[in-house]
């Protein structure tokens, strides 16, 4: 275990140290932690581990933060006297071949890296597959620890070296919510937005055009591709299209997914012909802090024509909410 970050806490003059320099000690002794999701969990962590060897001394729940995620010590107490913690010799583990790299880990990495060797070690020839959530409280004693340490909230650990698959685990994509109709065969919709949702959900019950209607949830839906092949699946669904908002963001997030799905994978399609509708009929609204970027976005998404056409109208200062083709056009009230 290394024990540069415990030197960093004795260093100080104080032996009560405050949680702002708590957290400066950590980062300066773990830099590779700064832009990981997890970091304060891990900081947590290593306060915990700290205080079971006496190297530290927690304060009572009244001297820790009302909130935070997790919520941490408003200080702490270092016992001086205290031995440092066990050295590991790294050296002397008998490494799987899957985590040969271990040399090129730093201090805070290779402390996962064993927990994982010796998981391995164990239970190599009698993995299956399984949620990551499982599989980290089995080797962590902490169902989060393994999130925390996925590359970019990726597949993998330690930088892409090794693939969740290794360990048996996979990441369960957040359900995508969707409403079936009786048309097997025909592509689903993914739509944006909240309340097309509803709107183009319940008309297709009628039109029968799509075999479902799915909810993207904005943003969210770039982290749910195998969530979509399973919906495809349930429905008999061939095919998947998108509809969002035709602003810079409602263009970029299929655009991100297709690019996080790669080759051999179902992507999703432009809706043309509602977005046609949406540009010719659209609700214009101004379009506030678009800086000029991603100017070729639209056309990646919706062709040259169509795409030039929505470029055209960020250059004039409007974009057009989903939301403009709802229930009652879709019903024929208003024509389509």
């Amino acid at each position: 275990m290394s024990d540069t970050f415990l030197e960093r806490l004795r260093a100080g003059r104080r032996k009560r140290v405050p949680l702002e320099d708590v957290r400066r000690a950590f980062f300066d002794a773990h830099p590779e932690t700064l832009n990981s999701p997890g970091r304060l969990a891990l900081l947590l962590e290593r306060l915990r581990g700290l205080e079971e060897v006496g190297a530290i001394a927690l304060p009572a729940s009244g001297s820790w933060e009302k909130f935070g995620n997790p919520p941490l010590p408003n200080w702490i107490q270092v016992t001086r006297e205290s031995p440092l913690a066990t050295l590991v010799d790294y050296a002397a583990v008998p490494w799987v071949p899957e985590l040969g790299f271990w040399p090129e880990l730093k201090p805070l990495a290779l402390e996962a890296a064993l927990a994982i060797n010796d998981f391995l070690l164990r239970r190599r020839n009698t993995l299956t597959m399984v949620p990551i959530k499982e599989r980290s409280l089995e080797i962590f004693g902490d169902e989060k620890r393994l999130d925390a340490l996925r590359a970019s909230g990726g597949n993998s650990l330690f930088g892409g070296r090794l693939p969740l698959s290794v360990l048996g685990a996979f990441v369960v994509p957040s359900p995508l919510p969707y409403r079936i109709a009786d048309a097997v065969g025909q592509p689903v919709l993914v739509v944006e937005n909240h309340n097309s949702f509803w709107s183009f959900g319940e008309w297709n019950q009628q039109a029968r055009r799509y075999a479902a209607v799915v909810y993207g949830s904005g943003l969210a839906f770039q982290g749910t591709a195998n969530a979509l092949e399973q919906v495809l699946g349930e429905v008999g669904g061939v095919g998947a299209l998108y509809l969002g908002d035709l602003d810079p963001t409602g263009v970029r997030i299929p655009l991100e997914f297709n690019r996080m799905r790669g080759e051999g994978r179902t992507h999703v399609a432009p809706a043309l012909e509602l977005y046609a509708w949406l540009l010719a009929h659209g609700r214009r609204r101004p379009l506030e802090g678009w800086d000029g970027g991603e100017k070729s976005s639209a056309a990646d998404w919706l062709g040259a024509e169509l795409g030039g056409d929505v470029l055209q109208l960020w250059r004039e200062g409007c974009w057009i909410p989903q939301e403009s083709l709802g229930f009652e056009q879709l019903s024929g009230k208003n024509e389509l």
